[in-house]
């Protein structure tokens, strides 16, 4: 039944039992990220500008704030937006430059395919 000049592990019964394990493996990965496990560590997908009047709104309304205080809280949260966007764009650029680091170093036919995968990546 067993080959001994055969390695163990390419008994079809082992791979077998190996294949399974890593499908429930995914499954159970899946499904617990199905089930909202994504949400929480990812959080929601609004844009900064969003979170930023919806904190004014209820913020405003939640604490009774007073004409001075809400100029104020809509100063911070306008800084903060700004801010974000910043960061954002300097984040871009990051990308960008190391994106075209890449390229330099790849041959033509390397760099059509490295196109084909930063495009399935980015969908």
């Amino acid at each position: 039944m067993f080959d001994p000049d055969r390695p163990s592990w390419r008994n079809p019964r082992v791979l077998s039992v190996l294949v399974a394990v890593f499908m429930a493996g995914a499954v159970c990965g899946a499904l617990t990220m199905r089930a909202g496990l994504h949400r929480v560590l990812h959080g929601a997908s609004t844009s900064s500008r969003e979170e930023a009047v919806l904190s004014y709104d209820k913020l405003s309304t939640e604490l009774n704030l007073s004409p001075e205080q809400r100029r104020q809280l809509k100063t911070i949260l306008d800084d903060y937006a700004r801010y974000h966007e910043d960061l954002q764009a300097q984040l871009d650029d990051w990308r960008a430059t190391g994106k075209n680091q890449i390229l330099r170093i790849l041959n033509p036919e390397q760099r059509a395919r490295f196109e084909q995968l930063a495009n399935d990546v980015s969908r």
